[in-house]
């Protein structure tokens, strides 16, 4: 009889692991056209073992990246989609707007995490290139672990959108 129980057991695992591979290499099928209908060729790299050892370490580390992978699929991709909008609007900040620097004044967290990192609300006292100063509240998305760096009273290297100045990227920190 325990001959029977454990030959179920191990058939019935058997079956679940042939559907959870099949279920994964749809949604990474699923996620490779999304990216690349966005333009973004996503090669497929099996991890070697030490590098999935270490995702593993990362993830004990850091709770709401493991929070995130723990999401559905469709929500995950959403995030990252979100996130990627997001980086997507600091390229062009950086890449065709005015140099500027800020002070960090302020910096709440919105309780909100995007694909693992969490946003926060930052007050910024914002110095343009012609030395004119004003203030204005951004949206900041960064991982826990380089929150330190946006401390408030740190000084930042930033872009400044000239059509609409509220509009400001925080890039590195200015010793």
């Amino acid at each position: 009889m325990f001959k029977k129980i454990r030959d179920k057991i191990n058939d019935a695992t058997q079956q679940g692991m042939a559907r959870g591979q099949q279920d994964f290499q749809q949604y990474a099928e699923q996620f490779r056209r999304a990216a690349a209908a966005q333009g973004h060729d996503i090669t497929p790299q099996l991890p070697t073992p030490q590098l999935a050892a270490q995702a593993f370490r990362n993830l004990n580390a850091d709770p709401d990246m493991a929070a995130f992978l723990a999401l559905p699929m469709d929500e995950q991709l959403r995030q990252q989609q979100e996130l990627q909008a997001y980086g997507t609007e600091l390229r062009r900040l950086y890449d065709t707007c005015e140099p500027a620097t800020l002070v960090i004044r302020a910096l709440e967290p919105t309780g909100r995490k995007i694909a693992g990192q969490a946003q926060y609300t930052a007050t910024l006292e914002v110095t343009r290139a012609d030395g004119t100063t004003y203030r204005t509240v951004t949206p900041l998305i960064t991982p826990l672990a380089t929150i330190q760096q946006y401390a408030p009273g740190t000084r930042h290297e930033a872009r400044v959108d000239p059509a609409d100045p509220a509009k400001v990227a925080v890039f590195g920190p200015i010793a």
